[in-house]
């Protein structure tokens, strides 16, 4: 029988979206249960070359936008870390999210990745891609998917309140 290992190590991608929002929730239980530390990751990726907004881009590569956003990623995003007295750091690069998630877990030696569920599906899916998906197929490290609390939905047998 093999013996169990605690998890030590969770990254944990960030984006500022309730569905990041309740990974990190996620993580942060998980953290100071364990002990663990978490490394937060908040990729910068291009958008497609179809994508209307073509000064999205070069917003992404000015200097004071990235100042900002390590900030807001800091301050704001991993404000429930510092909160809860989790040991963390926190990671800010470019490229696919799932290709920055997956490579920085791998070179922390993550015993798991936490990630949230957007749910597009479909077409949306398709063209934009999907960072959950992307790692539970690819990833060496396994990879929890949180659903936020608000999206989950009541079984049907489920009685309403009058």
């Amino acid at each position: 029988m093999a013996t169990p290992t605690a998890i030590k190590k969770i990254v944990v991608g960030l984006d500022g979206s309730p569905q990041s929002q309740a990974a990190l929730e996620w993580a942060v239980e998980m953290a100071q249960g364990m002990h663990a530390h978490v490394t937060a990751v908040y990729a910068i990726d291009l958008p497609p070359p179809f994508y209307p907004e073509s000064y999205v881009m070069t917003q992404q590569f000015d200097d004071e936008w990235r100042k900002t956003m390590r900030a807001e990623v800091e301050n704001t995003w991993c404000k429930a870390l510092r909160d809860a007295g989790v040991e963390y750091r926190a990671v800010m690069e470019d490229g696919r999210a799932a290709s920055v998630i997956s490579r920085v877990a791998e070179a922390e030696g993550a015993d798991v990745i936490v990630v949230g569920r957007r749910g597009r599906g479909g077409i949306a899916e398709f063209l934009l891609g999907s960072t959950t998906h992307e790692l539970v197929l690819r990833s060496k490290v396994p990879v929890l998917v949180v659903e936020p609390a608000t999206s989950i939905r009541k079984p049907r047998n489920a009685r309403h309140a009058a």
